[in-house]
């Protein structure tokens, strides 16, 4: 019986955790207005999708903790420059003035197009 409570309390804290890493792909799409805010470089679209159903989903943000955030961060600001479609991951939001955004992976499935 400890046996069969303890797998089913790990099952059960095991599903929490991947419900709490949900996230998905943010399909290509072209920037059409970048902003800065303390803490994130943000990227407005017309279609972004909401992976973490998140407030604002007109928005993404590149959160300045990025492990790779400068080189992102330049691929990004290139990418807006030269009208090229962006896309990457995200599994998570992040909270700025009041509202949640979908953040960006700066290390992970982030390409340019």
């Amino acid at each position: 019986m400890r046996r069969l409570i303890t797998f089913f309390l790990i099952a059960a804290s095991i599903g929490y955790a991947a419900y709490a890493l949900a996230g998905g792909g943010l399909t290509k799409n072209k920037i059409t207005k970048v902003a800065f805010q303390t803490g994130g470089f943000f990227m407005y679209a017309d279609n972004w999708p909401n992976p973490n159903s998140c407030d604002r989903s007109d928005a993404i943000v590149l959160l300045t903790s990025d492990p790779n955030y400068d080189k992102a961060y330049a691929l990004l600001l290139a990418a807006n420059m030269s009208g090229k479609q962006v896309q990457g991951y995200s599994d998570g939001c992040a909270n700025f003035d009041g509202k949640s955004y979908n953040t960006i992976r700066g290390f992970k499935y982030l390409v340019v197009e």
